[in-house]
């Protein structure tokens, strides 16, 4: 079978370290008649990080495959593959590209592995080369990198040719969970733009935040933030039922918030570093490692990350490390030790050991577990700042490869150092564009906090249409999207939010094949109402919100004669949608009304590319 696209399970990772020769040499496959094959040419050749599972380690080389031609299409019929031609690396599983429109492009992927004597971590050449049927037809372009599986080292320089692994890129759809003490009070100054997770900071700006009043209002001054941890109780937290939620919801991965920036954790570590955690306070059991088991047992399908916050608020060991990334009178992570905000007594953090360093004693011990002992498979750090992250990620990818895996982490870990992770994570928004680089648009369901706020109406919580449309948005440009929830203090998430991940699962599963394990249409994300991803074998058209009788497709759409078109989802899942052609850029699709009732949020049309 060939790889052309995309890849559909990835579990073991790669140290390649890859660069794209300067003045790559290229021949053309050129058409000499209607029937001949168009020509093609090859982009951006790398020797990737990324793995296949298969018998020893399959090393991914990827490409964009491009049909130069203005007027004729590649199709299934011209039989192009693409292979890799060294003497250092053997093509294991050549790539296939079944259809290119004129002037379209499609990034493919060939198997490769080291050839018997060249070890591990070699900087080799090689030659991409595209081929059609029998003929001398051929595109070729060289590249160089590392062959096979060397050791990445602690610098910005070896981590930047780290990507995110395949099962990420296919999982489109994760769980963002934000839970912890700040879930007691679960207050938030909405009207100033404030999250209930950031309680305990606002509480300190009567100027800036009215969580200063409420908190007098509400507690009185003399209670302190620490007062709350013995009422995170935990009591109707069940983990079975979370993972169970998230698997309702549709969601292929989640990510747990480990520990916020009040520094109080939810997972076990050395109590010789620290002991503010719900090992030693509140709950006192090891709430992470709980839902990490869960998953394991009911859902081990789900992907499990880990939300780290790398600074703390007010560690009276990170004082040194002060951060301010706001520069806006407000130092957002101004080190320990707490202060009472009414008093400006210095007042005890609990559950604090006296270290030498906040970043070698606290930071780096404590993603070494989640790491090691939690078994994640996404680090996903907040916000940045100083940090040893060279160190810890360096030492984590050699370690996954040790036992076959492949793990991943953001753009959030390296901080100032300049380590940009393996995908970018605007927050609370999306991109308008296709961006070529892999992002994770982390969204609320409740638009006004992260953490559970008590005061947020259930009417103001993000419906099921909202989570699908924005879904299908956010992958038809290259994007995953990690939706939060914020479960209420005892650890009982809220019926709204249980109800409308349900409802928007119910459309996501239905629809599955045309948003996981898809790619981006790289000509363009989609106009108006339309959006659209690809496959190898497959082109799907979305259309958000009720469609008209006809949809007329003004996007050059990889439509030709003999492909079928289908309704995706629905109750007319697999009905057969009749369509007028009239060349490129001219698809109307003609819908029935059974077909427009069949369905909600978003309607999706299928289109199977013919073997012609």
């Amino acid at each position: 079978m060939g790889l052309s696209g995309f890849v559909t399970t990835s579990l073991v990772i790669c140290a390649a370290r890859s660069t794209v020769l300067a003045g790559t040499e290229r021949t053309s496959v050129a058409g000499r008649s209607e029937r001949a094959v168009p020509t093609v040419e090859i982009f951006t050749p790398a020797l990737t990080s990324k793995c296949l599972e298969g018998e020893g380690f399959i090393q991914v080389v990827e490409m964009n495959v491009t049909n130069m031609d203005s007027s004729k299409y590649l199709t299934a019929s011209h039989g192009l593959t693409v292979r890799v031609d060294s003497n250092s690396l053997d093509t294991v599983i050549p790539g296939v590209v079944k259809r290119l429109a004129p002037r379209q492009s499609q990034l493919v992927q060939v198997g490769v592995k080291n050839r018997s004597g060249v070890p591990a971590g070699t900087q080799c050449n090689a030659a991409v080369v595209a081929s059609a049927g029998q003929s001398e037809s051929r595109a070729t372009a060289n590249v160089t990198g590392v062959c096979g599986i060397g050791n990445y080292e602690a610098s910005v320089a070896s981590l930047r040719h780290h990507t995110s692994p395949d099962w990420f890129n296919n999982a489109k759809y994760g769980i963002f969970i934000h839970w912890g003490v700040y879930s007691v009070p679960a207050y938030a100054d909405t009207a100033a733009g404030f999250t209930a997770e950031w309680y305990w900071f606002w509480s300190h700006y009567p100027a800036k935040s009215k969580m200063y009043e409420h908190h007098e209002k509400t507690y009185g001054r003399n209670f302190n933030y620490d007062d709350f941890i013995s009422n995170f109780t935990v009591a109707a937290f069940d983990p079975k039922e979370w993972v169970n939620l998230i698997a309702d919801a549709g969601a292929q991965y989640f990510v747990p918030t480990t520990k916020h920036h009040d520094g109080f954790a939810l997972f076990n570590f050395s109590s010789s570093i620290s002991r503010r955690s719900s090992i030693h306070y509140g709950p006192k059991t090891d709430i992470i490692g709980k839902l990490m088991a869960a998953a394991k047992q009911y859902q081990p399908s789900l992907r499990r990350g880990t939300y780290f916050s790398m600074p703390e608020w007010y560690n009276p060991a990170s004082a040194k490390y002060s951060w301010d990334p706001w520069r806006n009178g407000y130092v957002a992570f101004p080190g320990g030790p707490p202060k009472n905000p009414y008093s400006n007594q210095v007042v005890p953090y609990t559950g604090y050991v006296e270290i030498k360093d906040f970043i070698t004693d606290i930071q780096l011990p404590q993603m070494r577990q989640l790491a090691y002992e939690y078994d994640t498979d996404l680090m996903w750090c907040d916000p940045g700042g100083p940090n040893n992250a060279t160190i810890f990620a360096s030492e984590w990818l050699n370690w996954a490869r040790d036992h076959g895996r492949q793990v991943t982490f953001n753009n959030r870990c390296g901080g100032s150092s300049g380590l940009a992770g393996d995908f970018d994570t605007p927050e609370g928004k999306t991109n308008n564009e296709i961006v070529a680089r892999k992002w994770e648009s982390c969204q609320t369901l409740d638009p006004h906090s992260w953490g559970y706020n008590y005061w947020t109406p259930d009417g103001a919580i993000h419906t099921g249409e909202w989570i699908v449309t924005s879904l299908v948005d956010i992958v038809s440009k290259n994007g995953n999207f990690l939706l939060n929830i914020g479960p209420k203090h005892d650890g009982s998430i809220p019926d709204i939010m249980q109800k409308n991940l349900r409802d928007a699962g119910q459309w996501i599963k239905a629809h599955g094949e045309s948003i996981f394990g898809t790619r981006y249409w790289n000509t363009t994300a989609g106009t108006g109402s339309l959006r659209y991803t690809t496959t190898t074998n497959a082109f799907y058209i979305h259309y958000i919100g009720t469609p008209p009788s006809t949809i007329n497709i003004v996007d050059p759409v990889p439509y030709l004669p003999g492909d079928t078109v289908t309704v995706v989802g629905g109750s007319k899942n697999g009905s057969s949608v009749p369509v007028n052609w009239n060349g490129i850029g001219t698809l109307k699709l003609n819908l029935s009304s059974d077909i427009i009732s069949a369905d909600k949020y978003v309607w999706t049309f299928k289109i199977g590319y013919s073997a012609q």
